[in-house]
């Protein structure tokens, strides 16, 4: 008889509450946890009984397509490709946080992957036939997107551009431009065995 619930704390494992599936010990004789795929219930997952397939975290790096030098703000060049080969599109949860966010490997802070924030905003004001603008260009986020076999997670933080214009006749001339760089983050997924949409 498999013997398939365990409260408490497995070998490299935290404290929680497993439960294995129908005919699979919950650990085996050096007390390691049994794979994911052979538990119904994972109280580290924190989503009930949902089947979890895969899951994992990694580290991308500050995006080289920044807002400086950049012509297609809408891509990003840093991002992380995640095989899973479910056939169909699963249910997926993606946390994210900034690498400055980590102390010791651990994230202090973490938020939902979310669409991209784009802004683009302009002051501008005039005196004694003089004219100037002050335009703010920004993007930031986390995105992702899932098929049948994929999922892939982007880092969208390419920073802050400042462009000042001024002159007594337009087209106003760029008279300044500052950059405030992009952030590396830190993801972490889980891909479930659940169609999702």
């Amino acid at each position: 008889m498999a013997k398939r619930i365990l409260l408490g704390k497995p070998a490299n494992e935290d404290y929680g509450l497993y439960v294995s599936k129908t005919g699979a010990d919950v650990v085996n004789a050096s007390n390691v946890l049994t794979s994911s795929t052979n538990l119904m219930f994972d109280s580290r997952v924190g989503v009930g009984a949902l089947d979890l397939k895969y899951h994992g975290q990694g580290l991308l790096g500050v995006p080289a397509n920044n807002l400086a030098t950049a012509t297609d703000l809408d891509t990003s060049d840093t991002f992380a490709t995640i095989t899973h080969n479910l056939g169909f599109v699963p249910f997926v949860i993606v946390q994210w946080c900034l690498q400055s966010d980590l102390s010791s490997g651990v994230a202090t802070k973490m938020y939902q992957a979310t669409a991209d924030f784009n802004t683009d905003s302009t002051r501008f004001s005039g005196a004694g036939g003089n004219f100037s603008t002050q335009q703010r260009l920004a993007r930031a986020g986390v995105s992702y997107t899932v098929n049948s076999s994929t999922l892939i997670i982007r880092n969208n933080m390419i920073g802050e551009l400042f462009i000042s214009k001024s002159g007594s006749s337009f087209p106003l001339s760029e008279t300044g431009r500052s950059y405030v760089g992009g952030e590396g983050i830190a993801y972490a997924f889980l891909i479930f065995d659940l169609e999702g949409g």
